[in-house]
């Protein structure tokens, strides 16, 4: 065997060995693979680093007690509660003040309930039938009374109605009020008390076991008499100032009355009384109630502004809101 045929009988023994032992076998040069279209190609070779902050849980509470509290206003009555739930009960627990319509307001206490200035033609149909018809909760009502005689304040044809079908209902007004009144109906005659007064005049009446003070606050217009009417029921005074004039009505007039000192619990007094800045005395000085409830507004854009200067203002925005007094 000549030395080359030696040298390749070499060769091929040891690439048998070397494939025997798991070694590649010699090949030839590999085809270049396509590239990868970009589509292929990860935007990532990790994930992306998450937020380790994590967002507050509902596990957080309100501070305790022990923080300290933010000075409150004084008086700050709670918002009036709507309901829209008859009155059913024939006694009631403290004094509720349910408002009708614009100057209009069913009180209720113990087992008295009165209706004042609520009975007139301009309710909205909804609220004007159970109301005529004494169904809940304007059932049982031992007064009425009306502070004036126009139309959005009184109708006799309404209170004649009422009367009617609640026997025992007693009306309270002024003269020619109760005057229109027994035109209708004669027979009402022994169920009226009528008021006749001259500025700075007063008189009390007691009846259905409430007691009523009444007042000459002037309206402002000739002829039409006013009264102020402060109502005691269950230890709670009520004045309800009907359409008064600031015009003709000063806080030094009101304080010859003494209503400072007759510690007033709420009192009724015309919306734009307290939101003019030159009427305002009338109420802070004149009056001094514990709380006082704007009327004689249009309760869908409820007058602004008045709690900020009466924090102890229960603001109505709507019929049939109930209010109980603390």
């Amino acid at each position: 065997m000549s030395s080359r045929t030696r040298r390749t009988a070499q060769a091929w023994a040891l690439a048998i060995l070397l494939v025997g032992c798991g070694a590649p076998a010699p090949t030839a040069a590999p085809t270049p693979s396509p590239a990868p279209s970009i589509a292929a190609i990860p935007t990532h070779t990790a994930p992306p680093p998450t937020n380790t902050l994590a967002p507050p849980t509902a596990t957080l509470v309100p501070p305790t007690a022990t923080s300290t509290p933010s000075p409150a206003k004084t008086p700050e009555p709670p918002s009036p509660t709507p309901t829209w739930t008859p009155i059913a009960p024939s006694s009631y627990e403290g004094v509720r003040i349910t408002h009708v319509f614009n100057a209009g307001y069913l009180i209720t206490a113990g087992d008295k309930r009165i209706l004042i200035d609520a009975l007139y033609a301009g309710h909205p149909e909804g609220l004007l039938k159970p109301l005529v018809h004494a169904q809940p909760p304007f059932d049982g009502a031992d007064l009425i009374l009306a502070t004036h005689e126009h139309g959005d304040h009184f109708s006799p044809e309404l209170v004649s109605r009422y009367m009617a079908e609640n026997p025992q209902t007693m009306f309270v007004s002024t003269r020619s009020s109760v005057e229109q009144l027994r035109a209708l109906d004669s027979g009402l005659r022994a169920r009226t008390i009528a008021v006749q007064l001259e500025r700075g005049e007063r008189k009390q009446i007691e009846v259905k076991g409430v007691d009523l003070e009444a007042l000459y606050i002037s309206h402002g217009m000739p002829g039409i008499l006013n009264l102020g009417l402060i109502i005691t029921v269950d230890g709670v005074k009520i004045f309800h100032t009907g359409d008064l004039s600031p015009d003709h009505v000063s806080a030094s007039y009101l304080q010859d009355y003494g209503l400072p000192g007759m510690e007033i619990d709420v009192a009724f007094v015309p919306d734009f009384v307290l939101t003019m800045e030159e009427y305002r005395d009338i109420v802070l000085e004149g009056i001094q109630p514990r709380y006082v409830i704007p009327t004689h507004y249009p309760y869908e854009i409820p007058p602004s502004g008045i709690e900020e200067v009466f924090p102890n203002a229960v603001v109505f925005r709507d019929t049939m809101e109930s209010w109980v007094l603390p």
